[in-house]
């Protein structure tokens, strides 16, 4: 991973899309988030099979195991990410990716092949929290290296697929892993053998990344672990761009654990729960549309930072999350609904993450988006915080009232005990005395001479039977069962004697059966069916509420849009410096324009607010630009306009930055920032050098 910082690297930007380094980047990503997703599902579901785990317990622990290294390490990886060339970084966690998957895939034969499954769960499990660690360094130096690849013209574009690409392959993770967890059930080995041959494919790939020369190769090691992260943030939010950009990234990752753990609390509280491949598919449905809108955003930003479109993905997500709680129940509907989710998440996250690494300090892009992946941590601690409290709330306060449930008088014995594809319950049958007994859900045809059930069993009149077993009742059958094999192919197993409770309660049409050893307490069980729809409908009044904080952060946000809207059918802006344009403080900038185009350009080029003052301006204009200045704003006049003077006279004292500024056709050029008493030669020097930026 490490080179000498004293090497000399000369790398040139590439100038089209269609280069070895971004290619390769692109497949060394997809990869790497397919394993990650395929990882946290199948040691997911590893763990339930196993009974290492209970349902809650897993889907609980999957997100602290995995985002745990992001609050721990962020000073790290941002310090790796800078201090060596960001290619070592990437491929140094691609190899370290393989040997991750290959402890999963021992982990999987000692849980399965060596019966250890305790041992081999939490082995597996283990892995997620590495790959976590891999999402930890891997994440800076892939965002941090983007700046470093493609041109500024061509960043917009480049998120657009690389954000496609990583959604894309989150959804085809979570599903196969998922599907490999069922197809491979018993033999999870042979998914510890197809994690790695992707790594090792991936791994091959991050090869083929150009070298890039160090960001700041003379960075010594951090003394204090956690001083440079709160510095950074300190840095960030001085930063008007890079705050509006943490504002609206932070709370991307507050919806997405905000929203994905309603989706699972929908999944459990239907009438019939949803499996897990159905909960997964609603999941993955906005994966698939932000995989849809992310390259059109890219699209539509053209060669510049399109704020513009932020707006419309922030409204057509409130509007699609409050249209997905009328179509809650209405399948087709709601997987449409999730999906323009998605689809609207692109348009919002494009323009964002082009921001963070455009503006992040060149010598500081990996240390920058460390503090990022930090400030994502604490959003989605506050979503699971927050999602606990309204579930306790709505319980407290009665809005999901307590399930009347009937339970049995006295312990039954459990005699069969059958799972469907899903190892979910399918059928048990009970037994209160010999050739008396209940048998509950569907056998879907299997041979009921099964060990002679009895004569006077009783089976469920249709399907609209869900069947519970709590987790210590599931471990006493598993132990009957390995302790107990038949004699033979014909030859029913031992007699289980098993002490069971039964107890039922309703839930629309359907009857919930939920059985416990006979000494467990009954649980208070509460009715959430109509709890998600709120929750749909409070994520997006939070995604209104986040909207009107960024519009506060860039009051002509909504100003960008129709301007979007109406440079649709003209030539696509380029700009050119913008990292000239200082990202904080007051600046004032002397544009030098040509066309009645060009003044918008200028303010709609700029990632910052942009008070244009004409020539023709009165003093009510000038003052208004004097109050803009003292406020820290940016002001832009014409070249060679009087009241330059007499703006310099009234803000005596005020750091002022003077930005000079090419605007003509549809490009706008930025040129090196300038002494605040400079003079018109000097301004006319600095013009004329702005004129000629070329990209390098």
């Amino acid at each position: 991973m490490l080179q000498s910082p004293s090497a000399a690297i000369i790398f040139h930007k590439a100038a089209t899309l269609r280069n070895r380094t971004f290619i390769a980047l692109l497949i060394a990503q997809f990869l790497a988030a397919f394993n990650d997703q395929a990882i946290h599902a199948s040691a997911m579901f590893f763990a339930i099979n196993k009974k290492t785990l209970t349902e809650d317990q897993a889907i609980s622990l999957m997100p602290i195991l995995f985002f745990a290294p992001w609050a721990m390490f962020p000073t790290l990886a941002g310090y790796f990410a800078d201090k060596y060339s960001k290619r070592r970084t990437l491929v140094f966690w691609k190899f370290a990716e393989i040997g991750i998957t290959a402890l999963a895939l021992v982990g999987f034969v000692i849980g399965s092949e060596l019966d250890f499954p305790n041992a081999g769960a939490w082995i597996v499990l283990s892995t997620v929290f590495m790959m976590g660690l891999h999402s930890t360094f891997f994440v800076p130096a892939k965002y941090g290296a983007m700046p470093e690849i493609l041109h500024e013209s061509l960043l917009s574009r480049g998120n657009g697929i690389l954000e496609s690409l990583s959604f894309l392959a989150t959804i085809l993770g979570t599903v196969s892993g998922g599907a490999l967890s069922l197809v491979f059930h018993d033999d999870e080995y042979v998914i510890g053998a197809i994690l790695t041959l992707l790594a090792i494919v991936g791994a091959g790939a991050s090869l083929l990344i150009h070298e890039m020369p160090p960001a700041q190769p003379d960075r010594a090691f951090p003394r204090y672990l956690y001083a440079p992260l709160f510095e950074n943030l300190a840095e960030i939010w001085r930063s008007r761009p890079l705050r509006f950009a943490l504002v609206g990234i932070a709370f991307f990752t507050f919806m997405l654990i905000f929203m994905r753990q309603t989706v699972y609390m929908f999944g459990e509280t239907r009438p019939r729960r949803l499996n897990e491949f159905e909960t997964s598919a609603i999941v993955g449905m906005t994966a698939l549309g932000i995989a849809f809108g992310s390259p059109l955003a890219g699209w539509l930003s053209g060669k510049k930072i399109e704020l513009g479109l932020l707006p419309i993905g922030g409204l057509g997500m409130v509007f699609v999350l409050c249209l997905s709680a009328v179509f809650l129940d209405y399948w087709v509907g709601l997987i449409i609904c999730i999906t323009l989710i998605g689809f609207f998440t692109g348009f919002y996250l494009v323009p964002l993450f082009t921001l963070q690494q455009h503006r992040a300090p060149k010598k500081k892009k990996g240390e920058v988006i460390a503090s990022f992946n930090f400030t994502n941590v604490v959003g989605a601690m506050l979503a699971s915080v927050l999602f606990f409290m309204l579930v306790r709330a709505a319980h407290h306060s009665g809005f999901s009232p307590v399930l009347e449930q009937k339970d049995s008088a006295q312990p039954v014995t459990l005699k069969v005990f059958k799972v469907d594809r899903f190892h979910r319950p399918r059928f048990v049958y009970l037994e209160s005395e010999p050739a008396v007994g209940h048998l509950i859900g569907k056998t879907e045809n299997e041979q009921m001479e099964i060990w002679n059930l009895g004569a006077e069993e009783d089976t469920a009149p249709d399907d609209k039977v869900v069947i519970h077993m709590s987790q210590k009742a599931q471990i006493a059958w598993d132990r009957f069962e390995e302790t107990t094999k038949p004699g033979g192919p014909n030859q029913p197993p031992a007699e289980s004697s098993i002490q069971v409770k039964v107890s039922t309660y309703q839930l629309g049409a359907y009857t919930h059966y939920v059985i416990r050893l006979a000494d467990e307490p009954l649980k208070t069980r509460y009715d959430n069916r109509h709890l998600p729809r709120y929750l749909f409908l409070g994520a997006g009044i939070m995604t209104l509420g986040v909207l009107v904080i960024l519009l506060r952060l860039l009051p002509d946000l909504l100003q960008r849009t129709r301007w979007l809207m109406q440079s649709l059918h003209r030539p696509r802006l380029r700009v050119f410096g913008l990292d000239h344009l200082p990202d904080h403080g007051p600046v004032l900038l002397i544009a030098d324009t040509v066309g009645s185009e060009a003044p918008t350009n200028t303010c709609w080029a700029s990632d910052r607010q942009v008070h244009f003052v004409a020539a023709t301006a009165g003093s009510n204009g000038l003052e208004q630009a004097v109050e803009r200045l003292q406020r820290g704003g940016v002001v832009a006049l014409q070249v060679g306009d009087a009241a330059l003077e007499k703006l310099r006279a009234r803000l005596t004292g005020i750091p002022l930055a003077l930005v000079p500024v090419v605007a003509g056709g549809a490009e706008v050029r930025f040129g090196a920032t300038l002494a605040a008493d400079s003079t018109p030669e000097q301004i006319r020097a600095g013009l004329r050098a702005a004129s000629e930026i070329i990209e390098d």
